[in-house]
């Protein structure tokens, strides 16, 4: 069991990691979306079973072949949970990687065929990002609005409807939004974002 204790190391930093998906993620469990959840999920859990066996295994090696089947163990490891990790939501990642890169019109159309397949309020939040972005502010207020409908604790939704209607000239109700991101479940970097907009409404 010479590995043991690196093992509990392992573990922990992994606990943390599985810890900060979950509350990434805590916006699927308030809308019953359990095997949306379940499948974010799996990497890291998939990952701590490989962990946690790997003192076992090794302690059925021989001097001979230790390195071997360290190797071999840690490689299907790592392999396994990538695939499991692309096999998530592969759509979801085109959709992000377009809006990141600044293609927010095929970020839209992604998002887009996103809700319509697999209506989560994150998706139509998303889409309300990206037509927004795309300088469609009035279809983003329809978006934002459904994933307001759907999940009314979700913060990044707020922010992306004040942001649509600040576009529209609606700049009270865009306040009154992104006080609402203070009130529901949004995260620290939200928050501050928030924060600053709501200082850029004042001074414009």
């Amino acid at each position: 069991m010479r590995l043991l204790y690196p093992t509990l190391g392992a573990l922990a930093i992994l606990a943390v990691f599985t810890a900060l998906i979950w509350r990434q993620n805590r916006d699927l469990l308030r809308i019953g979306a359990y095997r949306e959840f379940f499948l974010r999920m799996i990497p890291p859990l998939s990952t701590g079973v490989f962990v946690a066996g790997l003192p076992f295994v090794m302690d059925l090696a021989t001097v001979e072949n230790y390195l071997p089947v360290l190797l071999v163990y840690l490689g299907g490891a790592a392999v396994l949970t990538a695939l499991m990790t692309r096999a998530v939501t592969p759509e979801e990642r085109r959709a992000g990687t377009a809006f990141r890169n600044g293609d927010y019109e095929q970020a839209a159309r992604l998002y887009d065929d996103l809700t319509g397949r697999r209506p989560l309020p994150r998706y139509y939040s998303a889409l309300a990002a990206s037509l927004d972005a795309s300088g469609n502010p009035e279809a983003a207020l329809e978006a934002a609005d459904q994933a307001i409908k759907q999940d009314p604790k979700l913060g990044i939704a707020y922010y992306n409807r004040a942001s649509a209607l600040a576009a529209t000239g609606e700049r009270a109700k865009a306040r009154g939004d992104l006080q609402r991101v203070f009130q529901v479940d949004s995260g620290r970097a939200l928050r501050r974002a928030a924060g600053e907009a709501m200082e850029s409404l004042e001074k414009g």
